[in-house]
Protein backbone atom coordinates (compact mmCIF):
# COMPACT_ATOMS: atom_id res chain seq x y z
CA UNK A 1 0.00 0.00 0.00
CA UNK A 2 1.20 3.49 -0.75
CA UNK A 3 -0.23 6.28 1.47
CA UNK A 4 -1.40 9.32 -0.47
CA UNK A 5 -1.93 12.76 1.00
CA UNK A 6 -5.51 13.92 1.16
CA UNK A 7 -6.10 16.99 -0.98
CA UNK A 8 -7.39 20.38 0.05
CA UNK A 9 -10.96 19.37 -0.66
CA UNK A 10 -10.76 16.45 1.78
CA UNK A 11 -9.07 18.61 4.40
CA UNK A 12 -11.79 21.24 4.17
CA UNK A 13 -14.40 18.48 4.25
CA UNK A 14 -12.90 16.97 7.41
CA UNK A 15 -12.81 20.37 9.13
CA UNK A 16 -16.42 20.99 8.13
CA UNK A 17 -17.54 17.60 9.38
CA UNK A 18 -16.03 18.12 12.81
CA UNK A 19 -17.45 21.65 13.15
CA UNK A 20 -20.93 20.80 11.87
CA UNK A 21 -23.71 21.63 14.38
CA UNK A 22 -25.29 18.28 13.57
CA UNK A 23 -22.14 16.34 14.49
CA UNK A 24 -21.37 18.71 17.33
CA UNK A 25 -24.31 17.29 19.24
CA UNK A 26 -27.11 19.67 18.32
CA UNK A 27 -30.47 18.57 19.76
CA UNK A 28 -33.71 18.57 17.81
CA UNK A 29 -34.32 22.09 19.18
CA UNK A 30 -31.06 23.39 17.74
CA UNK A 31 -29.06 23.71 20.96
CA UNK A 32 -25.37 23.11 20.31
CA UNK A 33 -23.76 21.24 23.21
CA UNK A 34 -20.13 21.71 22.22
CA UNK A 35 -17.60 19.89 20.05
CA UNK A 36 -18.21 16.14 19.62
CA UNK A 37 -15.93 13.41 20.84
CA UNK A 38 -13.88 12.02 17.94
CA UNK A 39 -13.62 8.22 17.99
CA UNK A 40 -11.55 6.00 15.69
CA UNK A 41 -13.55 3.26 14.00
CA UNK A 42 -12.55 -0.21 15.17
CA UNK A 43 -12.07 -1.25 11.55
CA UNK A 44 -12.36 0.40 8.13
CA UNK A 45 -11.37 -1.45 4.97
CA UNK A 46 -11.75 -1.12 1.21
CA UNK A 47 -10.44 -3.65 -1.31
CA UNK A 48 -10.93 -5.16 -4.74
CA UNK A 49 -12.25 -8.67 -5.23
CA UNK A 50 -11.78 -10.21 -8.67
CA UNK A 51 -13.29 -13.48 -9.87
CA UNK A 52 -10.80 -14.86 -12.38
CA UNK A 53 -13.00 -17.84 -13.27
CA UNK A 54 -16.13 -15.79 -14.01
CA UNK A 55 -14.24 -12.77 -15.39
CA UNK A 56 -15.73 -10.04 -13.23
CA UNK A 57 -14.85 -7.85 -10.27
CA UNK A 58 -15.86 -5.14 -7.84
CA UNK A 59 -15.01 -3.60 -4.49
CA UNK A 60 -15.76 -4.56 -0.90
CA UNK A 61 -15.97 -2.29 2.13
CA UNK A 62 -16.04 -3.23 5.80
CA UNK A 63 -16.86 -0.90 8.70
CA UNK A 64 -16.91 -1.59 12.43
CA UNK A 65 -17.74 1.02 15.04
CA UNK A 66 -19.95 1.01 18.12
CA UNK A 67 -23.40 2.55 17.82
CA UNK A 68 -23.33 4.70 14.69
CA UNK A 69 -26.33 6.44 13.09
CA UNK A 70 -24.72 7.02 9.73
CA UNK A 71 -21.41 6.33 8.03
CA UNK A 72 -19.99 7.82 4.82
CA UNK A 73 -16.96 6.99 2.68
CA UNK A 74 -15.03 9.63 0.70
CA UNK A 75 -12.55 8.95 -2.09
CA UNK A 76 -9.03 10.47 -2.22
CA UNK A 77 -10.36 13.64 -3.88
CA UNK A 78 -12.97 14.16 -1.14
CA UNK A 79 -16.01 12.98 -3.10
CA UNK A 80 -18.61 11.02 -1.17
CA UNK A 81 -19.02 7.55 -2.69
CA UNK A 82 -21.19 5.83 -0.09
CA UNK A 83 -23.48 6.54 2.87
CA UNK A 84 -25.37 4.15 5.15
CA UNK A 85 -28.04 5.70 7.36
CA UNK A 86 -30.10 4.11 10.13
CA UNK A 87 -33.73 5.16 10.63
CA UNK A 88 -36.41 4.77 13.30
CA UNK A 89 -35.74 2.19 15.98
CA UNK A 90 -32.56 1.12 14.17
CA UNK A 91 -31.22 4.67 14.65
CA UNK A 92 -31.94 4.36 18.37
CA UNK A 93 -30.24 0.96 18.46
CA UNK A 94 -27.28 2.05 16.33
CA UNK A 95 -25.26 0.14 13.76
CA UNK A 96 -21.96 -1.62 14.39
CA UNK A 97 -20.51 -3.85 11.66
CA UNK A 98 -21.31 -3.26 8.01
CA UNK A 99 -20.09 -5.30 5.04
CA UNK A 100 -20.75 -3.94 1.54
CA UNK A 101 -20.01 -5.72 -1.72
CA UNK A 102 -20.51 -3.81 -4.94
CA UNK A 103 -22.09 -5.24 -8.06
CA UNK A 104 -19.61 -7.21 -10.18
CA UNK A 105 -20.36 -6.63 -13.87
CA UNK A 106 -18.40 -8.85 -16.28
CA UNK A 107 -15.22 -7.40 -17.72
CA UNK A 108 -16.88 -7.50 -21.15
CA UNK A 109 -19.15 -4.72 -19.84
CA UNK A 110 -16.80 -2.99 -17.40
CA UNK A 111 -13.15 -3.68 -18.26
CA UNK A 112 -10.63 -3.91 -15.45
CA UNK A 113 -9.05 -0.61 -16.55
CA UNK A 114 -12.38 1.19 -16.11
CA UNK A 115 -12.99 -0.47 -12.73
CA UNK A 116 -9.60 0.79 -11.50
CA UNK A 117 -10.34 4.25 -12.91
CA UNK A 118 -13.60 4.37 -10.94
CA UNK A 119 -11.77 3.56 -7.72
CA UNK A 120 -8.36 5.32 -7.84
CA UNK A 121 -5.49 4.39 -5.56
CA UNK A 122 -5.13 6.38 -2.39
CA UNK A 123 -6.55 7.04 1.03
CA UNK A 124 -10.31 6.73 1.47
CA UNK A 125 -11.81 8.50 4.49
CA UNK A 126 -14.65 7.20 6.66
CA UNK A 127 -16.83 9.59 8.69
CA UNK A 128 -19.95 9.01 10.75
CA UNK A 129 -22.11 10.08 13.65
CA UNK A 130 -22.70 7.94 16.74
CA UNK A 131 -25.90 7.58 18.73
CA UNK A 132 -24.29 9.57 21.54
CA UNK A 133 -23.35 12.43 19.21
CA UNK A 134 -19.73 11.35 18.79
CA UNK A 135 -17.92 11.55 15.45
CA UNK A 136 -16.48 8.34 14.03
CA UNK A 137 -13.43 8.59 11.75
CA UNK A 138 -11.31 6.05 9.93
CA UNK A 139 -9.38 5.48 6.72
CA UNK A 140 -8.31 2.78 4.30
CA UNK A 141 -5.61 2.77 1.63
CA UNK A 142 -6.76 1.24 -1.64
CA UNK A 143 -4.08 -0.08 -3.99
CA UNK A 144 -4.15 -1.32 -7.60
CA UNK A 145 -1.96 -4.32 -6.82
CA UNK A 146 -4.34 -7.00 -8.08
CA UNK A 147 -3.15 -10.62 -7.80
CA UNK A 148 -3.76 -13.19 -10.52
CA UNK A 149 -6.27 -15.94 -9.91
CA UNK A 150 -4.66 -19.12 -8.51
CA UNK A 151 -4.33 -21.93 -11.06
CA UNK A 152 -6.34 -24.83 -9.64
CA UNK A 153 -4.57 -28.16 -10.11
CA UNK A 154 -6.80 -30.77 -8.50
CA UNK A 155 -9.58 -31.69 -8.32
CA UNK A 156 -11.08 -29.85 -11.26
CA UNK A 157 -14.44 -30.29 -12.94
CA UNK A 158 -14.52 -33.58 -14.85
CA UNK A 159 -11.97 -35.34 -12.63
CA UNK A 160 -12.69 -38.71 -11.03
CA UNK A 161 -15.01 -38.85 -8.01
CA UNK A 162 -13.37 -37.87 -4.73
CA UNK A 163 -13.23 -39.88 -1.51
CA UNK A 164 -15.28 -37.82 1.01
CA UNK A 165 -12.92 -38.94 3.78
CA UNK A 166 -9.70 -38.24 1.87
CA UNK A 167 -9.96 -35.23 -0.46
CA UNK A 168 -6.98 -32.94 -1.04
CA UNK A 169 -7.25 -29.70 -3.02
CA UNK A 170 -4.19 -28.30 -4.80
CA UNK A 171 -3.33 -25.00 -6.52
CA UNK A 172 -0.27 -23.18 -7.87
CA UNK A 173 1.42 -20.29 -6.08
CA UNK A 174 0.56 -16.78 -7.31
CA UNK A 175 3.31 -14.33 -8.31
CA UNK A 176 3.22 -11.13 -6.17
CA UNK A 177 1.54 -8.33 -8.17
CA UNK A 178 3.92 -5.40 -8.71
CA UNK A 179 6.15 -6.93 -6.05
CA UNK A 180 3.47 -6.68 -3.37
CA UNK A 181 3.54 -9.98 -1.47
CA UNK A 182 0.81 -12.58 -1.31
CA UNK A 183 0.02 -12.81 2.40
CA UNK A 184 -2.25 -15.85 2.35
CA UNK A 185 -4.73 -18.05 0.55
CA UNK A 186 -8.35 -18.46 1.59
CA UNK A 187 -9.82 -21.85 0.70
CA UNK A 188 -13.58 -22.39 0.65
CA UNK A 189 -15.61 -25.52 0.04
CA UNK A 190 -19.23 -24.78 -0.82
CA UNK A 191 -22.26 -27.02 -1.19
CA UNK A 192 -24.36 -25.18 -3.81
CA UNK A 193 -27.54 -27.08 -2.96
CA UNK A 194 -27.94 -27.96 0.71
CA UNK A 195 -31.64 -28.72 0.36
CA UNK A 196 -32.38 -26.54 3.39
CA UNK A 197 -32.97 -22.78 3.11
CA UNK A 198 -31.63 -22.07 6.61
CA UNK A 199 -28.41 -24.05 6.22
CA UNK A 200 -25.28 -22.10 5.14
CA UNK A 201 -23.77 -23.20 1.85
CA UNK A 202 -20.16 -22.75 2.99
CA UNK A 203 -18.98 -26.10 4.34
CA UNK A 204 -15.38 -25.07 5.07
CA UNK A 205 -13.57 -21.71 5.15
CA UNK A 206 -9.84 -21.89 5.94
CA UNK A 207 -6.99 -19.36 5.83
CA UNK A 208 -3.73 -20.89 4.59
CA UNK A 209 -0.23 -19.34 4.75
CA UNK A 210 1.36 -17.87 1.60
CA UNK A 211 3.62 -20.91 1.29
CA UNK A 212 0.69 -23.35 1.07
CA UNK A 213 -0.35 -24.97 -2.20
CA UNK A 214 -2.41 -27.88 -0.89
CA UNK A 215 -5.06 -28.41 1.76
CA UNK A 216 -6.57 -31.65 3.02
CA UNK A 217 -10.30 -31.42 3.67
CA UNK A 218 -10.73 -32.81 7.22
CA UNK A 219 -12.69 -36.01 7.49
CA UNK A 220 -16.35 -35.47 8.32
CA UNK A 221 -16.87 -32.27 6.33
CA UNK A 222 -17.85 -33.88 3.02
CA UNK A 223 -20.93 -36.02 2.41
CA UNK A 224 -20.98 -38.98 -0.01
CA UNK A 225 -22.52 -38.56 -3.45
CA UNK A 226 -22.50 -34.75 -3.28
CA UNK A 227 -21.28 -32.03 -5.65
CA UNK A 228 -19.13 -29.27 -4.19
CA UNK A 229 -17.63 -26.04 -5.47
CA UNK A 230 -14.22 -25.08 -4.14
CA UNK A 231 -12.49 -21.72 -4.33
CA UNK A 232 -9.03 -20.40 -3.62
CA UNK A 233 -8.51 -16.67 -3.08
CA UNK A 234 -5.02 -15.18 -3.40
CA UNK A 235 -4.79 -12.27 -0.94
CA UNK A 236 -2.31 -9.45 -1.58
CA UNK A 237 -0.74 -7.37 1.22
CA UNK A 238 -3.24 -4.48 0.96
CA UNK A 239 -6.20 -6.89 1.04
CA UNK A 240 -7.01 -7.13 -2.67
CA UNK A 241 -8.00 -10.66 -3.56
CA UNK A 242 -8.59 -12.75 -6.68
CA UNK A 243 -10.34 -16.09 -6.70
CA UNK A 244 -10.50 -19.14 -8.92
CA UNK A 245 -13.10 -21.88 -8.56
CA UNK A 246 -13.99 -25.37 -9.80
CA UNK A 247 -16.20 -28.34 -8.86
CA UNK A 248 -15.82 -31.90 -7.67
CA UNK A 249 -18.20 -34.70 -6.69
CA UNK A 250 -17.70 -37.28 -3.95
CA UNK A 251 -18.22 -41.03 -4.23
CA UNK A 252 -21.36 -42.67 -2.81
Amino acid sequence: MRPIRVGLVAAVLFTGVLSSPVLAGASDRGKVQGPPEVVELKDSRLKFEINDTDGDGGVQAFIDGDGWRWISIFDPSGRKIFTATTKGIMAEQGGTELFLESAEPPFSELPMSELLERFPEGEYRFYGRGIEGETFVGSANLSHNIPSGPVLVSPIEGDALQDPGNTVVEWEAVIPPNGSPIVGYQVLVVQPDTGLAGLPKVVLDVMMPPTAMTMEVPEGFLQPGTEYEWEVLAIEASGNQTLSSSFFTTTD
